[in-house]
């Protein structure tokens, strides 16, 4: 499915597709602080430096997220077709990350 959470996770580099463009996501707390909204700014500090260490990842790829103009909206609507039923445009993987 085009536009999923991220596309290419790295140690240097997120990337992903956001309204049909290839875009990089900021992949550091820092850059992705840095990259948010002033106003963003002090909900990312509390919920980052709370989340424990396993969930880390994915809550720091949803902040990256929302420095993308559209990327959250778009993520949420391709969430709400999903529980519609429509699976049109979704890949499985198998066991060893190979679409099936």
């Amino acid at each position: 499915m085009e536009g999923s959470v991220v596309d290419e996770v790295t140690p240097e580099r997120w990337t992903t597709t956001v309204l049909g463009q290839d875009v990089e996501l900021p992949s550091t707390i820092t850059d992705v602080r840095g990259a948010l909204a002033e106003d963003q700014r002090a909900a990312f500090d509390t919920e980052i430096t709370s989340t424990p260490g396993p969930d880390l990842p994915l809550r720091l790829a949803m902040w990256a997220l929302r420095t993308v103009p559209g990327a959250v909206e778009e993520m949420d609507d391709q969430v709400e077709r999903l529980r519609a039923g429509d699976y049109s445009g979704v890949t499985v993987l198998d066991d060893d990350g190979q679409a099936g």
